[in-house]
């Protein structure tokens, strides 16, 4: 029971890291970095906002590609494997850098949404958490998939633990469906044995009697009459 429990370890360890780097990058994905305030001349003041969405439109798609990536790492062996983990890597780094470059300054887009040209009132305004958790998101499909490209959590292919004891059982049934038959086909095929049926008036064809046991359990040939 210790080395299954210690073979699923890396497997846990990488689903934790897949699955909350993919839960922060959504979840980031959704919350406001950046707002501006701005004074329209017809409307009077309003708020811009520009979400993780519009920082960093590769959150959510990434995240699914991490998901699918998982799913794929479990599946795959060898040099396929590898190339999941180099996926995954690649993804996590690019949201962790362009998470961590989207902290220094307001996006382009901010002002995207204004009909009519407004007065900005004072400078854009940054809510680092949003950024901070898709910056930690990135960082844990990075590690994910460095690990995975490493060989962690490597394992057979689904379905191949259930295919090795079916065929390991009917090699043993295999096995000793030939070895019970061997002595009869030997008995069978001795020729002196067909012979000597012959000579005692039987059919050398026919399975042989079992010979019924005395009631003392063995044969006694030294007893004699006297």
């Amino acid at each position: 029971m210790t080395e299954p429990r210690a073979g699923r370890r890396p497997v846990a360890v990488l689903a934790a890291l897949v699955l909350g780097g993919a839960a922060a990058c959504a979840g980031a994905a959704a919350m406001t970095w950046w707002t501006a305030d701005y004074d329209d001349p017809l409307t009077g003041p309003l708020t811009l906002t520009a979400t993780g969405s519009d920082c960093l439109p590769e959150l959510v798609p990434v995240a699914l590609v991490a998901l699918a990536g998982f799913g794929a790492a479990l599946a795959t062996q060898g040099w396929l494997r590898r190339l999941v983990g180099v996926i995954l890597l690649a993804g996590g780094l690019l949201v962790a850098v362009r998470a961590g470059l989207a902290l220094g300054g307001a996006p382009a887009g901010l002002t995207g949404s204004l009909v009519r040209p407004a007065t900005p009132v004072g400078a854009a305004q940054l809510h680092p958490v949003g950024p901070l958790l898709a910056l930690a998101g990135g960082a844990l499909l990075t590690l994910a998939g460095g690990l995975i490209a490493a060989g962690l959590g490597g394992r057979r292919r689904l379905g191949s633990r259930y295919e090795a004891p079916a065929v390991a059982a009917q090699a043993a049934v295999a096995a000793s469906s030939a070895g019970a038959a061997e002595p009869d086909e030997a008995a069978a095929t001795d020729p002196a044995d067909w012979w000597k049926a012959l000579d005692a008036g039987t059919d050398p064809t026919d399975p042989p009697v079992a010979k019924p046991t005395p009631p003392g359990g063995y044969h006694d040939h030294n007893n004699r009459a006297t």
